[in-house]
């Protein structure tokens, strides 16, 4: 029975297992002839089948897996070097290099023993939203502990098909789409942003998928049966806040909507709504794991599933981690009623206005956001007041639809003037990270 498929290509479990075998001996033997005194395996990450093999072949050979995302180019390398070990330019495998009459299960079973919980298993890059970019080393326990306790706050079954569009090299997509699927047993479909929805939607009809704000939106305005969106139940949203607006029609068509919370540096699950609770604008409860404390509103966590550190960074890792406890930098507050989290902004991003008043800008611009043609909105102080920037279809007529929205705010949070970018805001440009998020310090730069 096919449990993997990746373009044209499906496996059975032990097909995959025998690429997977056929992979670690590649890799074997590169760090064996070309590496460094790091056993570290670098590569530009698309999603494809050799992402997958190399992700399950590293454990089996001891070696550390640092995927990067491809579309950074002539960097991705640049960033890999940073750690050490071999670049892999070429890694995908052909199933005829595989030797498929061989059962993977003892090669496995042998490397199993080398492989302890806490060595480090992986680097994954921040995404940089308020600051350049780190390394952060996660161990297997990490990895492993996460994904268990995201899959018992979402269950998912060996009969559910999960659609996996969202680059494997962050972390959301590897903990959530690559280990939930490990562990839950179901199938999984693997390709990139809507390209994967158009090609293999229609052909594996998934029931579950995790995708971003902007994945979602552009996903709910398709023809459904063109994007196999039938027997879709699940459907996970993160890396940024889902608006309310989206919310309700994802709702309205019979589909879960599961928003979650977290970092990098956290696994990177914190917080998950599950089917039974799920809610707009909360991110749900603690998975298991976590303890938590929130000082002054700022939340910090302590749990198996901190990393161990950025690499090689011992001065970042100790300003990010005091006795355990991950300061996530997030401001937030928690509904005594359920238990679930809301995310305000970032602590660092607070405005304090010339007359005193604190601003959470992020706050704001959500509610902006969910004006029908608003794809981005900044909040900019002005002294006594605040301006906000909007990334929209039109460059005029947008005062009175904020006024409206913002309407239940105090004066102090509803913007004295509002502005356009004169072009749209895009990753290739450097304003919004890979997740489409606004890079806001290096926006607000350019609007000095």
């Amino acid at each position: 029975m096919t449990r993997f498929q990746a373009d044209t290509q499906a496996f059975t479990w032990q097909q995959l297992g025998q690429l997977v075998c056929a992979q670690a001996d590649l890799l074997d033997h590169r760090l064996d002839t070309d590496g460094d005194s790091q056993r570290c395996i670098g590569y530009a990450s698309d999603n494809s089948l050799g992402d997958v093999l190399i992700a399950l072949a590293c454990p089996l050979i001891d070696a550390m897996e640092i995927p990067i995302d491809h579309r950074l180019g002539a960097r991705a390398k640049q960033l890999a070097s940073q750690v050490g070990g071999v670049w892999i330019d070429h890694h995908h495998l052909d199933q005829e290099d595989a030797g498929f009459g061989s059962d993977p299960l003892q090669r496995i079973h042998a490397a199993l023993p080398k492989t302890k919980p806490d060595d480090p298993a992986l680097i994954l890059w921040t995404s940089g939203t308020t600051a350049e970019s780190k390394a952060v080393t996660l161990t297997h326990r990490n990895l492993v502990g996460n994904a268990r306790a995201k899959l018992k706050a979402v269950p998912n079954s060996a009969s559910d098909v999960r659609l996996t569009s969202l680059p494997l090299c962050h972390a959301y997509a590897r903990t959530c789409d690559l280990g939930t699927w490990l562990l839950s047993g179901c199938t999984m479909a693997l390709g990139l942003g809507m390209q994967a929805w158009r090609f293999m939607g229609p052909q594996v009809q998934p029931t579950v998928a995790n995708v971003v704000p902007s994945l979602a939106n552009r996903l709910y305005e398709s023809d459904a049966a063109e994007m196999g969106l039938d027997r879709l139940r699940l459907l996970g949203c993160g890396g940024a806040a889902l608006s309310q607006r989206d919310f309700c029609k994802w709702s309205a068509r019979g589909v879960t909507i599961i928003q979650g919370y977290g970092l990098t540096e956290s696994s990177p699950v914190i917080c998950s709504a599950t089917p039974e609770n799920s809610t707009a604008g909360m991110v749900g409860g603690f998975v298991d794991g976590w303890e938590r404390q929130i000082r002054d509103g700022r939340l910090f966590v302590r749990g198996p599933h901190v990393m161990s550190g950025y690499w090689n960074d011992l001065t970042a890792t100790r300003q990010k981690i005091v006795d355990g406890w991950l300061d996530t930098g997030d401001i937030v507050q928690l509904d005594p009623a359920t238990s679930q989290l809301r995310i305000l902004g970032r602590a660092d991003d607070v405005i304090v206005l010339d007359n005193g008043h604190k601003i959470h800008p992020q706050s704001i611009e959500r509610q902006i956001e969910q004006i029908d043609g608003v794809r981005h909105a900044l909040i900019v102080p002005s002294g006594r007041t605040i301006d906000v920037w909007l990334d929209a279809d039109d460059a005029n007529g947008w005062a009175a639809a904020i006024e409206k929205r913002l309407a239940d705010r105090p004066p102090w949070e509803q913007p004295a003037s509002v502005h356009c970018f004169e072009e749209p805001l895009s990753a290739e440009s450097g304003d919004l990270t890979a997740k489409g998020t606004i890079r806001r310090r290096q926006v607000m730069r350019r609007l000095r």
